[in-house]
């Protein structure tokens, strides 16, 4: 074998090595690029979820905040009641200490 052929076949070989990596390096730049967008996708895939149940976890405390509400408007209610009713049964205890003359 001369030298030419030995040379180009050397170069040959460098050339298809060349350009195997070139294809190599380009497979992986586009599964690195799948990759990153399906992991975009499972982001926002993920983030809408999490909203959703964020949203459903808000319309579940603004419920118990407006039992909590009502149960504490009937409680308001109930204390004037009890404050009136005694009122009324001080009255009477003077009432009735002065009728016996205590």
């Amino acid at each position: 074998m001369s030298m030419g052929t030995a040379a180009a076949i050397e170069v040959t070989g460098t050339m298809a090595r060349v350009g195997s990596s070139i294809g190599l390096g380009i497979a992986i730049a586009k599964a690195n690029h799948r990759i990153r967008r399906e992991q975009a996708v499972d982001s926002v895939s993920e983030l809408a979820i999490r909203l959703q149940e964020a949203r459903q976890a808000q319309r579940g405390a603004l419920r118990r905040a407006a039992q909590a509400e009502a149960r504490f408007g009937a409680a308001q209610v109930e204390i004037a009641a009890l404050r009136q009713a005694l009122v009324q049964e001080r009255h009477m205890t003077t009432a009735l200490r002065e009728a016996l003359g205590i």
